[in-house]
C-alpha cells in the first residue's frame, strides 16, 4: 500500500480496511492519488487520524475493530465507515467508537469517500438524516430508561444548547449561523468547545450525549 506522509501534518493520516481485496485495494489506489490525504498501512493504525472502514454488512466484528482502533489511538480516531445498511442500535454504539460519517455504499464514489475522510478530519459528520432521526430516537429512549441513575446533564450554555438543537434537526454549520445570526466561524468554535469540554468523538456524538442526558 502506498504511503504518501510526505505532508501528514497539514493533511488527515488515512488507514483503509475493507472485507475484500478488490475493495480495498480500488480504494487505496484512489485515495493515495489524492493530495489532500496522507495514506497509512494498517500496521501504523496508531499514528492514523482517520480510518476508512468498507463492509457490505454491519456486524459485531464490524464494531470491535472500530473498538480496537479508538483503543488503540487513545480514542482520537475518527471512522468512515461505508456499508450497505446499518440499525439504530449499530448506529448509536458505533458512534461511541469514533464514527464521524456514515455512507451507503451502492450509492458512494470513491470521491465522496475522499471528501468524507477530510471532513471528518476537520470535525465534520456525514450520517443521513434517516438515521441520524433513528440515533436521536434511541437515544431519547436510552435517556428515559436511565433517568432514575441520578446521572446529571453537565452545565451547557444557551448558545451551545442552541446550535446542538440545529445540528439535531440537520442544518449545517452555514445554516446555523444564518439561523442566530453568528458567524459560521463561531459555530464551528462553539461545537468544537462542547466536543472538547465533553470529551466526545465529533458532533453527531455531542448532539447524541445531548439527547441522551435530556438537554435537548
Amino acid at each position: 500500500m502506498p504511503d504518501n506522509t510526505a505532508d501528514a501534518r497539514s493533511v488527515p493520516r488515512v488507514v483503509i480496511e475493507a472485507d475484500d481485496p478488490l475493495t480495498r485495494d480500488g480504494t487505496v489506489t484512489f485515495l493515495a492519488a489524492d493530495q489532500r490525504i496522507a495514506l497509512l498501512t494498517v500496521d501504523r493504525l496508531a499514528e492514523a487520524d482517520i480510518l476508512v472502514m468498507l463492509t457490505a454488512v454491519v456486524s459485531g466484528k464490524t464494531l470491535s475493530a472500530m473498538s480496537r482502533a479508538s483503543q488503540t489511538t487513545g480514542g482520537r480516531i475518527r471512522i468512515v465507515l461505508v456499508a450497505d445498511h446499518i440499525s439504530e442500535q449499530q448506529l448509536a454504539l458505533a458512534v461511541n467508537h469514533g464514527l464521524a460519517s456514515f455512507l451507503v455504499r451502492p450509492f458512494t464514489s470513491f470521491s465522496q469517500i475522499a471528501v468524507a475522510a477530510v471532513e471528518a478530519y476537520q470535525g465534520r459528520s456525514a450520517v443521513p438524516p434517516v438515521l441520524m432521526n433513528l440515533l436521536l430516537d434511541r437515544m431519547r429512549t436510552m435517556q428515559k430508561s436511565e433517568s432514575a441513575t441520578g446521572l446529571l446533564p453537565v452545565e451547557l450554555a444557551q448558545r451551545e444548547v442552541d446550535v446542538l438543537r440545529l445540528l439535531a434537526e440537520g442544518l449545517d454549520t452555514v445554516e446555523i449561523a444564518g439561523k442566530l445570526s453568528y458567524s459560521e466561524r463561531l459555530i464551528k468554535s462553539v461545537i468544537q468547545t462542547v466536543v472538547k469540554r465533553l470529551e466526545l468523538r465529533n458532533r453527531t456524538h455531542a448532539v447524541a450525549y445531548a439527547i441522551r442526558m435530556g438537554i435537548l
